[in-house]
């Protein structure tokens, strides 16, 4: 399991940072992430470009979708959001009714 911490650095930005667990409890290596919500996702996702709750939701939940499928460690370092569904055409569809509106 990974701890998965969000940081709104203002205009759709945001830094994000996955700590993974050895043991529970126990933390293993981090890693950093710069992380863009753009226009092509909020407007996908019919979400408040405003509201940066929401958009805080969407890049945590986007950060569990991915370490569903892959290591940390295989995650670019810095993207837009809408590049997930370049690798995981499903993406948007299954995000969707885990980001509240």
């Amino acid at each position: 399991m990974s701890m998965i911490r969000v940081e709104s650095r203002g205009g759709r930005g945001y830094e994000v940072e996955v700590a993974e667990e050895t043991a529970p409890g126990a933390h293993g290596l981090a890693f950093s992430y710069t992380v863009r919500v753009d226009d092509e996702v909020v407007d996908a996702l019919g979400l408040d470009p405003d509201d940066d709750a929401a958009l805080t939701a969407l890049v945590r939940e986007s950060f569990a979708f991915l370490l569903a499928r892959e290591p940390a460690g295989d995650i670019l370092r810095s993207f837009d959001l809408s590049t997930i569904s370049r690798y995981f055409p499903t993406y948007l569809d299954e995000i969707r009714g885990r980001v509240p509106r």
